[in-house]
This record gives structure tokens, C-alpha cells and sequence, in this order.
């Protein structure tokens, strides 16, 4: 059986529903990319994110052992997911994605504040705290395998500065809001993506 590039997309904060990104990345299949939408369940009870990352860590190694590319793509919230699980298994993950997601908290007030885009998940919380806290970790080489996207006009939801990288490939796309950028970058923007997922893949 041939290699397949399993592109793990985690979504944000309303994870219940999933088909909103499988249909959005479905057209990647057409690149040889085999997106698969992983709710890591932000608002399902549970607050602590670490047994979230875990079950986030084993989708990868099973991917891993059946031989697969594993490169991952989180959306808002799913962000600072995808760069912890990266950190965990930065070692055999080919590429990650950040679209338009919080990587460190950032303003502490205002409408945009950490506290009041965080207060209804405390695993997404963790999850931010951690990711910052961790981004030392990166070595240039792990940086270069780092893409982040972000609005070009606006997101009122994630500032700007929390969603770049130092090292990474830091993009942006011209529009403006939230959801509409994150829908944008995976359709009709979603070209340079793509290319970097799949650049420098064995």
C-alpha cells in the first residue's frame, strides 16, 4: 500500500461540527492530501487539555506506524493545538499549519483579551498557556516547518501578533474577520498552503 499524507485539521472552539472543514479542505484530496477533521472536544466537560493533546499525539503515531505522512492544520482555537502536538512529535510531523489561531495570550484586556476569548474553555486556555510557554523549545529547523496565516484586514477575534511565528513562514490573505478568513485561506487562497504541506515530502 502507498504512502498517503494524512493532514490532521483541528478545529476551533465549536468543534461539535466537523463538516464545515471536511468540506472546506475535501478539494485537497485532489493534491494527494488526505485531510481528516479532528474535534478535540474544547467545550465537551473535560478542562484539562492534556488529555486532549494525548489523544491528539496518538492519532499521530497511529498514522505514524501504518507508515503515513502526518502534517497538521489548526483552525482558531485548533492552532495552539496543532503547535503542541507539533512540539510533542516535531520529530516525525512533516509540516503545521496555524490559520488564524491564538499561539500566545497576547492583550490581557479589551474586546480581544485572552480572559474574554478564553473564559468558555479552560482546556483552550491551557492550551494557549502552554504553547507560549513551550515555544522555546523550536529550534530553527522546527520553525521552517511552520506556517501561519492571517487576516490582512482584521481579525476581530485573534490579534494579529498572537498568530506569527519568529522563524515560521508568516502569511497573510486579504481579507477581513474571523471565520471568513479561516474559510478563505482553506478555499480559494488555499494554494500556497498546499504547497507548503507538501514541500520536501519523501
Amino acid at each position: 500500500m502507498s504512502k498517503e499524507h494524512k493532514v490532521i485539521v483541528i478545529p476551533g472552539l465549536g468543534d461539535r461540527r466537523t463538516k464545515p472543514l471536511e468540506l472546506l479542505t475535501n478539494h485537497w484530496k485532489r493534491e494527494g492530501l488526505e485531510p481528516i477533521v479532528h474535534a478535540v472536544g474544547w467545550n465537551d466537560g473535560e478542562d484539562s487539555f492534556e488529555p486532549k493533546l494525548h489523544r491528539l499525539v496518538e492519532m499521530i503515531d497511529g498514522f505514524v506506524d501504518q507508515g503515513d505522512a502526518v502534517s497538521l492544520v489548526g483552525t482558531s482555537a485548533g492552532g495552539s493545538a496543532a503547535l503542541n502536538a507539533f512540539i510533542e512529535r516535531k520529530n516525525v510531523v512533516h509540516r503545521v499549519i496555524n490559520v488564524c489561531g491564538r499561539l500566545r495570550v497576547g492583550p490581557t484586556d479589551g474586546f480581544r483579551s485572552f480572559e474574554s476569548k478564553s473564559k468558555s474553555s479552560p482546556a483552550f486556555a491551557e492550551s494557549v498557556k502552554l504553547c507560549e510557554t513551550r515555544e522555546g523549545l523550536l529550534l530553527p529547523a522546527d520553525r521552517r516547518k511552520i506556517m501561519t496565516v492571517r487576516a490582512m484586514f482584521g481579525d476581530e477575534l485573534v490579534p494579529s501578533e498572537t498568530t506569527v511565528l519568529q522563524g515560521a513562514y508568516n502569511t497573510t490573505i486579504p481579507t477581513p474577520e474571523h471565520v471568513f478568513s479561516i474559510a478563505s485561506a482553506l478555499t480559494v487562497f488555499s494554494k500556497p498552503l498546499i504547497v507548503f504541506l507538501k514541500q520536501d515530502l519523501r
